[in-house]
């Protein structure tokens, strides 16, 4: 969904900006490292870090839980279980294709909507899980904060180290490269000693997190309207013909307010958009305000495209009228 990439391209804009390139806000509200704040070397980490900053790993700031080999929880009805969630699933959302397990699996193991996983076997990949409760297939971690770590900050330090573990795994040269509970231990990371710069990430990056997570629900939603009407409509019990030949009002009605919802939730979004764009550029912080003039004008397209297709929905329910 192009709203959800300019989105994620602007939280990870803002990571890099504070925690890569370390221009975080100083207690003046300035560019730490851009405005002369104190730089250290770090032997481990290779580079210069805030003097306050420290050298740690990715299981310091995040636990890592491996799932269950499901076949082993096969569901006895359809009534007491849960879709599986495979590789497959991270790539492609829960599909008829999907296996089941039973739902008394423990509770380590189950995903619910904004979860981060992390595939560590064959195919390396992270993600904020958005596909509805499922349980948790062996080869993926399911990746929850230790206290005083935001998940915002994990899932961005993980997606940033997500290229040194796929260099290691290459290097193993097998036919299914993965990562060991080793490879974490081994991991090297910058860690803020302050929390109250992860707070004031979080703080910013939570509402677009929740925008995504909203976002993929409703489109999921969608999805499943689409497939139950889409039948009917092959089948002829629904049409979006002419009164004459069986047109039906109350689907298009059903659209029309589909459509209207989705122009709102745009609107909405773009509207805070523009009260962080104002907010960033009287604060003169100009390279942090150009990610927000891209998620400005990309909703605004798709406010464009939602608009036309409620006249387009309008048209066709005015025209047996006629």
């Amino acid at each position: 969904m192009p709203l959800n990439r300019n989105l994620e391209a602007m939280a990870r804009q803002l990571y890099d900006y504070w925690f890569v390139q370390f221009d975080f806000p100083d207690e003046n509200g300035r560019p730490y490292k851009s405005s002369g704040g104190k730089m250290v070397w770090n032997a481990k980490l290779k580079r210069n870090i805030p003097s306050t900053w420290r050298n740690g790993s990715l299981p310091e700031i995040a636990n890592f839980s491996n799932g269950i080999a499901c076949q082993k929880f096969r569901p006895t009805n359809e009534s007491d279980r849960l879709p599986v969630i495979k590789i497959r699933e991270m790539r492609d959302g829960i599909t008829d294709e999907s296996e089941w397990v039973r739902s008394d699996i423990p509770e380590s193991v189950k995903v619910y909507n904004g979860d981060i996983l992390f595939s560590w076997s064959a195919s390396l990949e992270v993600m904020i899980w958005c596909g509805g409760k499922g349980g948790l297939n062996q080869h993926i971690f399911k990746v929850t904060p230790q206290t005083n770590y935001p998940k915002s900050f994990i899932y961005y330090q993980i997606l940033d180290y997500i290229e040194v573990f796929k260099s290691i795994a290459e290097a193993r040269k097998t036919t299914m490269g993965h990562i060991t509970q080793d490879h974490l231990n081994q991991s090297a990371i910058a860690i803020p000693e302050d929390n109250y710069i992860l707070q004031l990430f979080n703080d910013k990056i939570l509402p677009i997190f929740q925008d995504i997570i909203s976002n993929n629900e409703e489109i999921n939603s969608l999805t499943l309207r689409r497939d139950e009407l889409l039948p009917l409509l092959m089948n002829g019990q629904v049409s979006v013909m002419p009164r004459e030949v069986n047109c039906d009002l109350v689907f298009i009605s059903l659209m029309k307010s589909i459509v209207y919802n989705h122009c709102l939730s745009f609107l909405l979004h773009m509207s805070s958009c523009i009260r962080n764009c104002l907010n960033l550029l009287r604060k003169k912080h100009y390279k942090e305000s150009f990610g927000n003039f891209e998620v400005i004008f990309g909703c605004f397209r798709q406010v464009l495209a939602v608009e036309t297709e409620r006249f387009l929905l309008s048209q066709l329910a005015e025209s047996p009228q006629k």
